[in-house]
């Protein structure tokens, strides 16, 4: 299983952090990471590079939520044996999240999400359920910079769409979780909360939690 994060051209802060909680840990080396980057408008098609386990994907498309998905289905469509953990920059990984992460059994499941309800997308696909919702994908790319916003309001109303349209989908074990803040984490001047799932080890900081009726888009 390799682990995506979804990003954006504008989040470096989140991403070195989250990196930071990732690499210090021992069992770092084990992953393969694939970090696709939303936003590089100017390119006419991805622009790949590889560091280490890290492969970094820049990408002609800002998706928001499904900006990876979707650069998974069209990258890495003939792998179809693979299965991805897919999360947002802005989490943070705490010191037991490798070892949940491999004590999941995948079994004959074709996705696995994070929790019931709201789950922002993040949990485990394998690369055939990407693969079955490719028309589902390739509706919500967008190539356009000044539709962002557009596109944020409509991941927000598609959170969790190829989960709850897959009849194998299960969903990891509830052990519990908090909520923290507002607080303004990145010190970045957006408040956001944080969230922690104990299920994987896993915190997500959030910037939009339902506390106004528009989304934030910026670090």
């Amino acid at each position: 299983m390799k682990i995506v994060i979804n990003s954006n051209i504008n989040n470096t802060i989140a991403l070195n952090h989250l990196l930071e909680s990732m690499k210090i840990q021992k069992e770092y080396n084990e992953f393969e990471i694939i970090i696709a980057i939303g936003g590089y408008y100017n390119l006419s098609t991805y622009d790949i590079k590889k560091i280490d386990n890290i492969t970094y994907i820049y990408c002609n498309h800002n998706s928001i939520d499904f900006t990876a998905l979707i650069t998974l289905y069209e990258l890495y469509n003939k792998n179809i044996n693979e299965y991805y953990f897919y999360l947002h920059d802005t989490c943070k990984i705490g010191n037991t999240f490798y070892e949940k992460l491999k004590s999941i059994k995948i079994n004959n499941s074709s996705s696995i999400r994070l929790k019931e309800g709201y789950t922002m997308n993040i949990g485990i696909y394998s690369q055939k359920i990407l693969n079955n919702n490719k028309d589902f994908l390739l509706s919500v790319k967008n190539t356009n910079e000044n539709k962002s916003l557009e596109f944020k309001n409509k991941g927000v109303q598609l959170e969790g769409y190829i989960f709850n349209n897959d009849k194998k989908c299960i969903t990891l074990k509830n052990e519990g979780e908090y909520i923290n803040g507002p607080i303004d984490y990145y010190n970045t001047g957006i408040m956001r909360i944080i969230e922690y799932y104990k299920n994987l080890d896993l915190y997500k900081i959030k910037a939009n939690w339902g506390q106004h009726n528009y989304y934030i888009l910026e670090l």
